[in-house]
């Protein structure tokens, strides 16, 4: 289990990740701020970003207290999965929009444009 939040830095989270035993769990507390999800990612990346780590970077592209920079570097990190999910954070700059109604890749294109068409009703 990696336990995110208040207090768990980005030396915590790289050791649950890089240890033998897979973190199968993530929990959290309270609200993640935006410096917790910085600290997440970052230990993430000092892990060497480990394939089982792609549904919880998949989970703060599209949560709405992620960092621009944070979302920013995940855009550049692509994947099918990532991209996806981005589309799907509600605070989602303009320029990041047009760059995924604009992507190579059809599905993340057909994605994009059904979520960001939806959310211009609501």
């Amino acid at each position: 289990m990696l336990k995110l939040g208040k207090g768990v830095g980005r030396a915590a989270v790289r050791r649950a990740l890089a240890g033998r035993r897979r973190p199968t769990t993530f929990v959290y507390t309270g609200v993640l701020r935006a410096a917790d999800i910085r600290e997440a990612v970052a230990g993430i990346r000092d892990a060497a970003s480990p394939r089982w780590s792609l549904p919880l970077l998949t989970w703060f592209a599209s949560h709405p207290s992620t960092p621009l920079d944070v979302l920013r570097d995940l855009m550049a990190q692509g994947g099918r999965e990532i991209l996806m999910s981005l589309a799907m954070n509600k605070n989602l700059p303009a320029e990041m929009k047009k760059a995924l109604l604009n992507h190579e890749d059809e599905e993340v294109r057909d994605h994009a444009n059904h979520v960001f068409s939806r959310q211009r009703r609501h």
